[in-house]
């Protein structure tokens, strides 16, 4: 089958010239507001990354708070540790000492 030049779908649409006004130059205009929306998304945005470095400054002062009283305790901890070993040292002494006099006494 040969090609008809007659039946191709362009030889349907109408040819326009340069000077023809198109379609969309007969549409009314119409302010769908993209400025003041732009004005709004920038506003969001500041406000949001404030608020995200805000959150993010206050995690970490969390943080280090927690590590601090982590250390702290952990520090006393060690220091308590100690105290009861030296303030148990005496009694240790003299149930040592009572034990070895009660075993040289039974001999």
């Amino acid at each position: 089958m040969a090609f008809e030049p007659s039946l191709s779908a362009s030889g349907l649409r109408p040819h326009f010239s340069a000077d023809a006004m198109s379609i969309a130059d007969s549409l009314p205009s119409v302010n769908f507001g993209f400025e003041d929306l732009r004005e709004r998304m920038a506003r969001f945005t500041m406000r949001f990354d404030e608020f995200i470095e805000n959150g993010r400054k206050r995690v970490l002062e969390e943080r280090n708070q927690f590590r601090m009283n982590v250390t702290e305790l952990q520090g006393k901890q060690g220091l308590d540790d100690t105290f009861d070993r030296n303030a148990d040292l005496p009694r240790l002494q003299r149930t040592n000492a009572c034990a070895s006099a009660t075993s040289r006494s039974r001999r």
